[in-house]
């Protein structure tokens, strides 16, 4: 369960999962230099972030901006939930000693916190984003403030601030930076009872849900049957485009839609309703992943059976809603016979995608 995050110098800080004491996993983190060496300054397979009791998996990262990096993950060391913890760790390797030893809390609440996912605030710290089943009856999103030094922000509510608390389960939040020290989060929502469609909402650096848009969150798909696994970039004017994989051709596949959210909490009027597609192909197209193309539009990546097994495609789309030349396979990966499926991890693009 690797992770993993630019340093800033062309290398990058890795965390991941680790069964070395063969008790249960613990969370490592290694330096990686630009030049491919790993950091002789960093410990020889890996810096231990945290190696409490019970099961440490799933980490997630962001950049620090100082060469350094947050990292978060679901613990189990208060069974029988799940609870999220963080750490930083500098860029000289050294863990940060303002942040508490084996990570700091970041939600301590009854039964499971899953699935944590970091943004950078822009000041050294970040915010991070769960699906959290608290209330003992569905998952709700949650999000919370880690400061540079010193870990949870005092002045946001204990153990998180409620995004959305809508009917049912709301599942696998992802989020960016609206460039002001808040971020915009999206997720897959059963709020209908009927089938999971998209929404996302917008959390302020003072740890306020912004008022200007919907309580619980703004609808961005809510078309027949399911629309799931969110990927979220940043449109660089406060806003985000959200992708997902769509089930709305009620066909048994899945397509590849989009759409762009405005930091005004409305959905872009000239984005059609319920999103643009990216690809309605044949068979499936699952598990995307996105990338900002650098002028506020979005290159999605993803898993496309078209031919019969998975290969990787990809689509460029502009912030304005426009595509680009129609979905292409990625050179060198797509073109191998059999499987190249499985969950994309999109670091870069090229500019011939």
């Amino acid at each position: 369960y690797a992770a993993i995050a630019s340093d800033g110098a062309g290398g990058a800080i890795i965390a991941w999962s680790d069964y070395r004491a063969f008790v249960d996993t613990d969370v490592y983190a290694q330096h990686l230099l630009s030049t491919g060496v790993v950091d002789p300054a960093w410990p020889a397979n890996g810096r231990a972030l945290c190696t409490a009791s019970g099961y440490q998996n799933f980490p997630a990262i962001v950049a620090d901006g100082a060469g350094g990096a947050i990292v978060a993950w679901p613990d189990g060391r208060n069974p029988p939930g799940q609870d999220v913890y963080a750490q930083h760790v500098r860029s000289t390797g050294v863990v940060d000693p303002s942040w508490t030893f084996n990570g700091s809390p970041v939600c301590m609440q009854p039964n499971d916190q899953w699935s944590p996912t970091l943004v950078a605030d822009g000041a050294g710290g970040a915010i991070v984003t769960w699906h959290d089943y608290r209330s003992g009856t569905d998952y709700d999103i949650y999000a919370q403030h880690l400061r540079s030094v010193g870990g949870v922000d005092t002045g946001w509510p204990p153990n998180g601030r409620l995004l959305c608390g809508a009917a049912f389960d709301q599942w696998n939040p992802r989020l960016v930076s609206d460039g002001a020290g808040g971020a915009i989060v999206c997720w897959y929502d059963y709020r209908s009872g009927l089938s999971f469609d998209v929404y996302a909402h917008h959390v302020l650096p003072s740890g306020f849900v912004d008022a200007a848009w919907p309580v619980n969150g703004l609808a961005l798909c809510t078309a027949a049957f399911n629309q799931s696994e969110t990927t979220i970039v940043p449109d660089g004017a406060g806003g985000a485009i959200v992708a997902w994989s769509d089930a709305r051709s009620a066909t048994g596949t899945f397509d590849q839609y989009a759409q762009h959210v405005l930091l005004s909490g409305a959905v872009d009027p000239a984005w059609p309703a319920n999103g643009r597609a990216l690809s309605t192909a044949g068979s499936s197209q699952e598990t995307p992943v996105s990338a900002s193309d650098g002028a506020g539009g979005a290159i999605v990546v993803w898993a496309d059976g078209r031919a019969g097994n998975p290969d990787f495609y990809a689509q460029r789309i502009a912030r304005f809603g426009l595509l680009g030349t129609p979905e292409a396979e990625i050179a060198g990966v797509s073109d191998v016979p059999n499987d190249q499926g499985g969950r994309v991890k999109l670091s870069w693009y090229a500019s011939w995608v």
